[in-house]
């Protein structure tokens, strides 16, 4: 019988506690500053979790500590609200789930918004004159977006042991530093980073920098030191020390587009690295590997390296790197070695075509200053390329090494559709491009080519074709075979005069035609948008391709 009274009990209490969380629910509500108050500080102190507070225009002197879960935004963007700080912290955010959106925030003597909670979302700000502006301390899992954060003395965003974040679509310029991050599976991707002392200065495991655009800063473009970071599809021009600079293992390099830094990418004591698919120009050096071993290096552009002592490729004191692959052109010297031993092609034979024959044979890299012959027409030269006697490409190419892979198609004219490439290909970057087609001819595809900026990895993602019938699908599986061509689902049928939709979303630097109508051989592509991988919009960027069989 007490058994039974106590069950009674416990069931009255629960649904006590759940009628109370709905309640609470019901009752988060919407509070005015200044209307309800005058501060925003005092709002945050009366506030519930889970309110929102909306801050009118004006200017407000405060140092605001939030310390419960709410959103704060102003009424109508930072243009119109300011928080100054006096010389103090303007927000310090000591809950989890906090949403700062909207301010123009300054003042900030120690920082705009220091963190030491989890979970929070900080946006659409304009953060400039503060010691620090964001700065993020053991905290994790915060998102950072669409914020200008511009002239803050020491950092322009700071975290220090913290893990998970997301850092995305800013612009980051005239900081002491750009980005400084100490912590591990972080995420940068899509921010414009310039005029800063340093780009991006990063100590940490497994995190990914991508897609940002990094460049004119007074020091480096990415510094970072660690083990299993991914390095990928960024612009990285005219910083004055190195685009790239490594200390650690396990990383990876790929498809970036580094130009007229000092160097391009360096390596100190830093192993099992991957640095592939990179267009590197215009450096003082292309890559620089200091006491590295067993790096991977291959498939990279590296070119007009300039100066009397500059190197397409120098090695000092590091052995045993596999380097093939690449095209060297128009550098001061190709390659230079000091007490260094490294294997110059393939370290297994590759089967490749080259000019409509199939080979299988090893592959070392292109040399635009070798002097060797093909009499075979393999496409590799008789005669080995010697840097010095402990350094020897046994198998150099005769071609740029993108000329053994991509066999360019040649269907049927009637039964194509082709953009062709572009006089000039430049400005490029990966984004989404939204369009229609309409053809003068039937048009019969299974598959779609993509024509790469030269020397980068440009290809297309993902592909639909419709119209109000059908759709058809393409996606890319990778750096394998032959991956400028992707695969639709179903074969493309498009027949003359009618108008399908096309989204094509592409991955590093595929050629653009930089018009918003096309008119080829066998039809129209017309551009309703392009959406770069910076968030950035045109009307007038047309992905180079062909629709073939």
């Amino acid at each position: 019988m007490m058994c039974e009274a106590r069950k009674v009990v416990f069931t009255v209490s629960v649904s006590f506690l759940i009628l109370t969380a709905f309640a609470s629910v019901s009752e988060a509500k919407t509070i005015y500053v200044p209307d309800d108050y005058a501060k925003i500080q005092w709002a945050v102190d009366s506030a519930s979790i889970g309110d929102t507070i909306i801050v009118r225009d004006g200017t407000y002197y405060e140092n605001v500590v939030v310390n419960k879960k709410l959103t704060i935004k102003s009424e109508n963007g930072s243009a119109y609200c300011i928080v100054d700080g006096g010389g103090s912290t303007v927000f310090t955010l000591e809950a989890d789930g906090i949403r700062i959106e909207g301010f123009s925030i300054t003042g900030g003597g120690h920082g705009s918004i220091y963190i030491r909670s989890n979970n929070n979302i900080i946006s659409n700000n304009t953060i400039s004159s503060n010691k620090y502006g964001i700065y993020l301390m053991d905290s994790n899992n915060n998102s950072i977006s669409n914020n200008l954060i511009s002239s803050n003395y020491d950092y322009g965003i700071y975290l220090y042991e913290s893990n998970k974040n997301s850092i995305f679509n800013n612009i980051i310029s005239n900081n002491g530093y750009g980005i400084d991050l100490e912590g591990n599976n972080n995420s940068i991707s899509n921010n414009t980073i310039s005029n800063n002392g340093c780009g991006i200065a990063l100590g940490g495991n497994n995190n990914s920098i991508s897609n940002n655009i990094i460049s004119n800063n007074n020091g480096g473009g990415i510094y970072f030191y660690g083990n299993n970071n991914s390095i990928s599809n960024n612009i990285i021009s005219s910083n004055v020390y190195e685009g790239i600079e490594l200390w650690g293992n396990n990383n990876s390099i790929s498809n970036n587009n580094i130009s007229n830094n000092r160097g391009g990418i360096y390596l100190g004591y830093s192993n099992n690295n991957s640095i592939l698919n990179n267009n590197i120009s215009s450096n003082d050096y292309g890559i620089y590997l200091r006491y590295s071993n067993n790096n991977s290096i291959s498939k990279n552009n590296i070119s007009n390296s300039y100066g009397i002592y500059s190197y397409g490729i120098s090695l000092y004191e590091s052995n045993d790197n596999i380097i093939y692959l690449n095209n060297f052109i128009n550098n001061t010297y190709n390659a230079d070695s000091y007490n260094s031993k490294n294997i110059w092609n393939s370290t297994e034979p590759i089967t490749y075509t080259y000019r409509g024959s199939e080979f299988t044979n090893y592959m070392g890299n292109y040399w635009d200053d070798y002097n060797g012959s093909d009499a075979n027409g393999d496409g590799i030269g008789e005669t080995p390329y010697i840097i010095d006697e402990n350094n020897i490409d046994n198998y150099p190419l005769i071609e740029g090494f993108e000329h053994y892979f991509v066999p360019t198609p040649t269907p049927t004219p009637s039964q194509i559709f082709d953009t062709g490439r572009p006089e000039n290909p430049y400005p490029s970057i990966s984004g989404e491009f939204m369009g229609t087609i309409k053809t003068n001819t039937k048009i019969i595809a299974k598959k779609l080519y993509t024509y790469a900026c030269e020397g980068t990895g440009g290809h297309t993602e993902h592909a639909i074709i419709c119209n109000s019938t059908w759709c058809a699908e393409a996606r890319w599986e990778g750096y394998k075979g032959d991956w400028m061509n992707i695969s639709f689902n179903r074969t493309v049928i498009l027949m003359p005069y009618e108008t399908y939709n096309i989204t094509i979303v592409t991955g590093s630097y595929p050629q653009i035609h930089h018009t918003s109508s096309l008119k080829t051989e066998n039809g129209w592509i017309n551009c309703t948008e392009f959406i770069d991988a910076n968030g950035k919009k045109y009307d007038d960027w047309i992905p180079a391709i062909m629709l073939w069989s």
